[in-house]
């Protein structure tokens, strides 16, 4: 009789400095190591610049890289998208992600003009240029001792209905599945917890799924074992496969990357 497969231990949500992340590709790649996963899968906002030094890295220490992006997306509140074994270098979803990088540097002068009302004078050029966001006015806001942390810039100054709140241009959540899966991928609702306390969790499945939607973010680490299994049920519902991962973003959040999502790297190939 032949014994089970070994289960594959894997990361599927992980940040680097090509995003909002603390730490570099290499540096992820490594902490992923010294904790025993076999398969991880580098997520950055918006962006993929970080996938190919990621499998060339993974080749040399033995960790399987997994292609991968979150799509920050929006309809009535920000929903992300995960997506998963992507052509990361698909024309089609590079120009799409140059656009959403345009319309973040927009966004982020516009935060910068509402600062200035508050005395608070950051130079837009000493931010980062590849993919900016609000956590690095937040770390710059920090760094100026306007805030004592990253999560009183937040609430203070970038969160929803702040004081130097702007909205983002997103894409819509079913535009960000159609581009997944236009590049080979497949596409994941992300950390669902917030969508389902507010009803929108079942709606939103049931308007993507007839577009591809093809998983649910279930396992990750504030879903406690009571809303993992509500989520595994869902998933089972709608026939999505679940995944998992740790939000890892080093310093910039208070979590690491762990053991999280052993599923999707289980899939047999044909269900990937």
């Amino acid at each position: 009789m032949q014994g089970k497969m070994p289960i594959i231990k894997s990361d599927l949500h992980i940040h680097t400095t090509h995003s909002d992340g603390a730490m570099t590709v290499g540096e992820v790649m490594d902490l992923a190591k010294f904790k025993g996963l076999d398969c991880v899968a580098i997520t950055d906002h918006d962006i993929v610049s970080g996938v190919n030094d990621a499998i060339l890295y993974g080749n040399q220490i033995g960790l399987k890289v997994v292609p991968g992006i979150e799509i920050s997306a929006y309809s009535v509140m920000s929903i992300h998208i995960l997506g998963y074994d992507i052509d990361h270098n698909s024309p089609v979803l590079l120009e799409l992600l140059n656009d959403l990088l345009e319309q973040r540097i927009i966004r982020a002068g516009k935060i910068l003009d509402k600062l200035k009302r508050f005395n608070i004078n950051i130079d837009i050029e000493k931010l980062p240029k590849v993919n900016i966001g609000r956590s690095h006015i937040a770390v710059a806001l920090k760094a100026g001792g306007y805030v004592s942390s990253i999560q009183e810039a937040f609430d203070r100054y970038l969160g929803e209905n702040s004081l130097a709140y702007v909205p983002s241009n997103r894409i819509s959540p079913l535009k960000a599945v159609q581009e997944i899966k236009a590049s080979g991928g497949k596409a994941v609702i992300a950390h669902p917890l917030q969508l389902y306390n507010t009803k929108k969790l079942i709606p939103l499945i049931e308007g993507l799924k007839p577009y591809g939607l093809d998983g649910l973010e279930v396992y990750y680490p504030t879903h406690t074992p009571d809303k993992i299994e509500v989520f595994e049920k869902i998933a089972k519902q709608f026939g999505l496969f679940a995944t998992g991962g740790s939000d890892f973003h080093g310093v910039n959040k208070n979590n690491t990357i762990n053991n999280i999502g052993e599923t999707y790297c289980n899939l047999p190939k044909q269900l990937r």
